[in-house]
Formats: structure tokens, C-alpha cells, sequence
């Protein structure tokens, strides 16, 4: 084999390499995920809207957050005044939107 045909051979080799990893490998975005404490205010099973007296200093307030779809038939009244932990999708609150509240099924 010439020099040229060996350069040619690696470089296709190292090219199925490269794509291969690239269906295996998930590229992940990297934003964080904000965990916040609070007191449950209200709740609407029907919107599945959950009022959320955040105690958490980067976001202090009453919060409205949605619950995901598969978890609103578990929503009651009887939450109310509960002490809760829970992630959303985000780094920082914007009272501009209302942030879905991240479960682990």
C-alpha cells in the first residue's frame, strides 16, 4: 500500500469511529436544575396549578408552578400546609412564568 492510500484508509476509519460515538453519546444542554423548599398555599386539581410559598432565599414568594400531567389526579386539599421539596426546570425564577414542577417516576 502507498502512503496515500494508507492516510485515506485511517482517515475513514477514524471518520466511522467519530459518527458511530455520536448515536451513542447524548449531548446534554448543560443547564441546572433549581431545588426550592415551601409551603404548599393552594392547590387546583384541575389545572393542576400549585401556590407555593417558597422559603428558599434565591426565590422567596409565593410561586405558582404546574404540576405534570400524570400527576395532577394525585393533587388534593389535603396537601395544603405541607412542607415540600422539589426541582424545576431552570436556574432562576421569573415571575413571568410558571415552571413545571420536576418529579422522579
Amino acid at each position: 500500500m502507498n502512503k496515500t492510500s494508507l492516510n485515506t484508509k485511517s482517515f475513514l476509519i477514524f471518520f466511522i469511529v467519530l459518527l458511530v460515538s455520536l448515536f451513542f453519546i447524548k449531548p446534554s444542554i448543560s443547564q441546572e436544575n433549581l431545588t426550592l423548599t415551601g409551603i404548599i398555599r393552594s392547590v387546583d386539581a384541575i389545572s393542576g396549578i400549585v401556590r407555593i410559598q417558597v422559603t428558599t432565599e434565591k426565590c422567596q414568594g409565593l410561586w405558582n408552578f404546574r404540576m405534570p400531567d400524570y400527576a395532577k389526579e394525585d393533587l388534593n386539599k389535603s396537601m395544603i400546609g405541607r412542607r415540600v421539596q422539589f426541582a424545576i426546570n431552570s436556574s432562576v425564577c421569573d415571575p413571568r412564568n410558571i415552571y413545571t414542577i420536576m418529579l422522579e417516576r
